[in-house]
């Protein structure tokens, strides 16, 4: 990644773009999304360990750039930000037939479960309280990542379904 694709100061380089080694998580790409540099550099550093591929963005705007460029394979998104709050966001991704299935993990200041109940129907997958506990947000990370590999693995059967089906009716 170039400079201009994170705020200055954002994260040290090793953690600006991670590729992943593990078969497990292949070469994951996860996007954080936050306004504040702090908080994006606090989660990256809690994923580093799993060397996914990470990408910033700081408010729903510049997301929307990042997804030109990108696929995400998981979006970790603070629900506070600019231009856009994260539920509205949320709303946008799932409204988007090229986002809908990209797992999200909605992650708030607000401890309030009326505030957690209205990001899960908003769209996110799960949320999380900041400050979110490390291993709980790998956990919620490596499960999104999971379900986004069991809808691809579902996805791909189909699709060999349909061109069976297509070459069938041809015969």
């Amino acid at each position: 990644m170039t400079r201009s694709d994170n705020s200055p100061g954002d994260a040290p380089r090793a953690f600006r773009e991670r590729r992943a080694t593990s078969s497990a998580q292949g070469s994951a790409t996860v996007l954080i999304v936050d306004d504040d540099p702090t908080a994006r550099l606090t989660l990256a550093a809690i994923l580093a360990p799993d060397e996914y591929r990470i990408v910033f963005a700081s408010d729903a705007a510049e997301v929307r750039q990042r997804l030109a460029r990108i696929k995400p394979d998981v979006i970790v998104c603070d629900l506070v930000m600019e231009v856009m709050s994260g539920d509205q966001f949320f709303r946008w991704l799932q409204s988007s037939g090229r986002w809908h299935f990209v797992p999200i993990i909605g992650v708030t200041g607000f401890a309030n479960d009326v505030v957690r109940a209205d990001l899960l129907r908003a769209g996110a997958d799960s949320v999380l309280v900041k400050p979110c506990n490390p291993r709980e947000l790998r956990a919620h990370v490596h499960a999104a990542l999971r379900t986004r590999q069991k809808y691809r693995r579902l996805a791909a059967r189909y699709l060999k379904l349909t061109r069976l089906r297509a070459a069938r009716v041809a015969i």
